[in-house]
């Protein structure tokens, strides 16, 4: 395409965006009914018309059936199912870009041969030659096509003003409705020297999200109310939840529109009102509610950027800007978030759904040819990294990074089908453990906050609509009234009793709480200072109490040796960074204060750790430090042209199991997931496994140096993977089994291989760890989904535990058996008892979620539902993991809205609760009986 460009077009996931230049008049974005905004979604009418933008969404709402919300996902699929006529993919498209077309025509600007489309930088030959197809039926003639962040760095340049010098990089993150999108864009200059060009742009990498974008935030913010709802008006949340009529679903989207407004507001104010069709007076938003809520997504964004920049190789301290693009970069805790973790303050445009289309039209295309670039695919799902070529497309990733036909899509979406029961036909398909399973957000992140996330929203709606009983449940297995004394206690059951309950200081930011030998810790967070204080778990004053100078958004505890460590992330006082303390347990004496940024623990070894550190796609080492004075005994530099992906784990301790339940005298100890949830393992004193995947070898460590002992082959994913019973076992990597997962075996002295098991075609190993003496289990996604034992001998199948395609299969060995559920957010769901051989001893139930787990017992919390005053009420027992036994629920607040369960921990006889409202409680087990086979809480 030759000649001025008048018409530049952005065909996103959600919204298409179009510029307009007419003759030498600045260039303006398109209306299309009145906003720039035009909804990418396509309706097929019973006689064949198709239907665009906001009449399109308005006729789903009465046969969803025959709407596709997001044509550009299934760029892949060839044809899409509307109603009962089977329409190409590109006729979807091309609908979309012929009312671009008619708009621009109106608008006095003929696109026939002007027009750019832009696309991501990832898309090989085949999408694009669909694209152009599209454009071509629409009417807009021969098209140029342009990288979507090319055109973002556009727009930075020759709008913004923004100068990017010769060799420097811009990051783009383009986080739209339906989609992350990242990208690396470096300046390539062929003088090396003089101001950038629109030009000279060249993409270095990409990666993103398939399944985060701002209907996810959508998603949970319907879910966050629909709780509130439902506890006021249960007929009313399952009206708006699974509309049967016409007019069910015309309210559902406006309840949709209405929450979209109001998270559009609070990007502007502090509170927003939400009204909810059937009742009068409206509910409430604020940007406190949106941040808690819309954070753990937000953390996955900021992750993905992290990893991105890595790839390129592109340190954040040296770019040259951060352009925020798309309508959920408004969202304030993006900026916010993204500036505390890469040091670098964000640029967000006025409008940030228009940058793409804008620089597009900008886009100079004299020289755009001029650095081609190729992709060279990394098994890193959806990311690339970019070298010159001689010439030619973008080749398409040999692993499509859109989603692929039937994946899940936003269940809530306004005037969509109601989500398919589980086990019918139209099932989605299961995300891999990587994705965190965000297709189920909207539900688990809310019972998340209210501390059921055991529950989805049709179980929690039954038991408050009263389906089990006359007065509703109490959902550890008794019902509210009858049998419970005031406070919440059924003394038929083991005995909780409660020593402390202690109101944290007014003003407290944030909290946490550990169980210590004989004494409970506590942290109440204030501004610019932490305030950590000790209590004797068998009752009477504080023993102690230190105040140290960090303001962290987030406190936990760790026991190491005769240390108390103290982890503070996102530190106010220090700059953002994540900070650690060692403190002395007896009388709490500060003895060290550092930046703990890029450290992940591995291992303990007495009052040392070691640790992998994480700095930059360079300077990436594994440590061994003194937590007695937080120095450095060693450090061992990562092996040359080891890649470094932020959630790969590259060093493992050497572990065994502890049989009953004490590690031998010297041993390591591992660290405790989500700092509570602990294995019965023991870690070797003396060596530690380093798994080079780029190379496929494995070093074995000498722990008390650093220094290698032996290496050999061990051609293992270094994100599933353990060492274990002497063995390094874990996923093939795909160079050693391109096609096929194979779970194998390598010995850690001498790394000869064992043995192998290969897995079905379809099978994907999605978590591989420990679960009892002598086996390790494996969780498979796949045609059936599954967690298979394998005995760690000889590589034989010693069991087999199906799952539901929802579930993220997790579990936790103690010395007598297995507590094994579900676990994609910090607390272990639905979850049940095991012996080794895979025999429940307690059935699954969906009534509580393990929180803590440390010696054997385990601390479950939970919910009853008090419909006469209309609230939840959190609830806590203990649970004996080898026998089953537990105690009875006692009720550890008074109002789930204000008072649920953020942090447990649990030691010996003492377990310990802080709530969201920073109430702490302390109590004693004082007898175990045999537990119901109706509920696990």
């Amino acid at each position: 395409m030759n000649g001025p460009v008048r018409l530049a077009v952005d065909l996103g996931t959600t919204h298409t965006v179009a510029m307009v230049r007419r003759g030498d008049e600045p260039p303006r974005p398109l209306l299309f009914d009145g906003t720039p905004l035009l909804a990418s979604g396509v309706f097929a009418d019973g006689i064949g018309a198709l239907y665009t933008g906001r009449d399109a969404q308005r006729l789903a709402a009465g046969e969803p059936h025959r709407f596709e919300p997001h044509p550009k996902r299934h760029i892949d699929d060839g044809s899409v199912l509307l109603g009962d006529r089977e329409l190409p993919v590109v006729e979807l498209l091309a609908a979309g870009l012929r009312r671009v077309a008619g708009e621009a025509t109106m608008a006095g600007a003929h696109p026939h041969g002007a027009t750019v489309l832009t696309c991501p930088a990832d898309w090989g030959t085949p999408r694009r030659d669909l694209l152009r197809a599209a454009a071509q039926a629409a009417g807009l003639g021969p098209v140029r096509l342009l990288d979507e962040p090319i055109a973002a760095a556009a727009y930075c340049v020759r709008v913004l003003g923004r100068q990017i010098p010769p060799g420097g990089a811009l990051a783009v993150f383009d986080f739209g409705g339906g989609t992350l999108d990242v990208a690396v864009v470096r300046h390539e200059s062929a003088s090396g020297s003089g101001p950038v060009t629109a030009a000279g742009l060249r993409v270095l990498a990409t990666g993103g999200l398939d399944d985060l974008g701002g209907l996810d935030v959508d998603n949970a913010l319907i879910a966050h109310l629909g709780q509130l709802i439902a506890m006021r008006d249960p007929q009313l949340w399952a009206r708006l939840d699974r509309p049967v009529t016409a007019a069910d679903r015309r309210d559902r989207h406006a309840f949709w529109a209405e929450v979209r407004a109001a998270k559009e507001m609070l990007s502007r104010a502090a509170s927003a009102p939400v009204t909810v069709p059937g009742r009068d007076d409206p509910m409430h938003l604020t940007r406190e509610e949106l941040d808690r809520i819309a954070g753990p997504l937000v953390d996955r964004a900021v992750d993905e950027t992290r990893r991105v920049l890595q790839l390129a190789g592109v340190d954040p301290a040296g770019l040259a800007g951060l352009l925020l693009v798309g309508g959920a970069s408004r969202t304030p805790l993006v900026a916010s978030r993204l500036h505390a973790r890469l040091g670098v303050a964000p640029q967000v445009p006025e409008q940030p759904e228009l940058p793409v289309a804008y620089g597009a039209l900008h886009h100079d295309p004299a020289g755009s040819a001029a650095a081609p670039t190729t992709a060279t695919p990394l098994r890193a799902a959806g990311a690339y990294v970019a070298t010159p070529a001689t010439g030619g497309a973008v080749p398409q990733p040999a692993t499509p990074i859109r989603t692929p036909a039937g994946a899940p899509q936003p269940t809530s979406w306004p005037g969509s089908a109601p989500a398919p029961e589980s086990g019918s036909a139209a099932e989605p398909q299961r995300r891999g453990r990587a994705g965190r399973v965000v297709a189920a957000v909207a539900a688990a992140v809310v019972l998340a906050l209210v501390g059921a996330v055991g529950l989805t929203n049709g179980r929690l709606l039954n038991r408050l609509s009263g389906d089990d009983g006359p007065d509703g449940p109490n959902l550890f297995g008794s019902f509210t009234g009858g049998g419970e004394d005031a406070d919440g206690t059924d003394d038929a059951d083991g005995g909780l009793t409660e020593v402390h309950h202690v109101p944290l200081p007014a003003g407290t930011l944030a909290s946490a709480v550990t169980v210590v030998g004989d004494l409970a810790v506590y942290a109440a967070v204030s501004i610019g200072a932490t305030t950590v204080t000790a209590l004797p778990v068998g009752g009477g004053s504080p023993v102690w109490a230190t105040t140290v100078e960090v303001e962290p958004t987030e406190v936990a505890f760790t026991a190491v040796g005769d240390l108390l460590v103290v982890d503070a992330a996102d530190s106010a006082t220090d700059d953002g960074d994540d900070m650690r303390l060692a403190l002395d347990p007896a009388d709490g004496a500060v003895k060290w204060k550092r930046s703990w940024q890029t450290y992940t623990d591995v291992v303990y070894l007495g009052t040392d750790v070691i640790v992998e550190i994480k700095d930059g796609i360079f300077d990436n080492a594994v440590a061994r430090i003194d937590l007695t004075t937080g120095e450095q005994r060693w450090r061992r530099e990562a092996p040359d042209g080891d890649l470094l992906i932020i959630d790969a784990e590259r060093i493992r301790a050497v572990t065994a199991w502890s049989p009953d339940g004490t590690a031998p005298a010297g041993a390591g100890a591992l660290p405790a997931a989500e700092h509570t949830l602990r294995d019965n393992r023991h870690a070797a004193a003396d060596r530690i496994v380093e798994l080079n995947e780029s190379s496929g070898r494995g070093v074995l460590l000498d722990a008390g140096t650093g220094r290698p002992v032996g290496d050999g082959a061990l051609p293992l994913d270094h994100n599933r993977w353990t060492v274990y019973d002497g063995l390094a076992i874990g996923r093939l990597s795909d160079e050693a089994s391109p096609g096929r997962d194979v779970l194998a075996a390598y010995a850690v002295d001498g790394f000869a291989k064992k043995w192998e098991l290969p897995l079905a075609g379809t099978d994907d190993i999605a978590l591989v760890k420990p679960c009892g003496p002598q086996l390790v289990c494996v969780a498979v996604d796949g045609n059936t989904y599954r967690t298979i034992a394998v005995r760690t001998a000889d590589g034989s199948q010693a069991w087999s535990r199906p799952s539901e395609f929802s579930d993220d299969e997790n579990w936790y060995a103690v010395a007598g058996g297995l507590l094994f559920g579900d676990q994609s957010f910090d607390k272990l769901d639905d979850f049940a008892v095991l012996d080794f051989t895979g025999a429940e001893v307690v059935p699954a139930d969906d009534n509580g979620s393990v929180a803590a787990v440390a010696g054997g017992r385990a601390a479950v919390v939970g919910m009853r539902v008090d419909l006469a005053a209309s609230v939840a009420v959190p609830q806590l027992s203990v649970w004996d993991a080898a026998t089953g036994r537990r105690t009875g629920a006692v009720d550890v607040g008074a109002d789930l809205q204000t008072s649920r369960v953020d942090q447990v921990a649990i030691g010996g006889d003492a377990v310990a609760v802080v709530t969201a409202d920073h109430q702490l409680r302390v109590l004693t087990v004082t007898d175990l009986v045999a537990a119901a086979t109706t509920g696990s809480g």
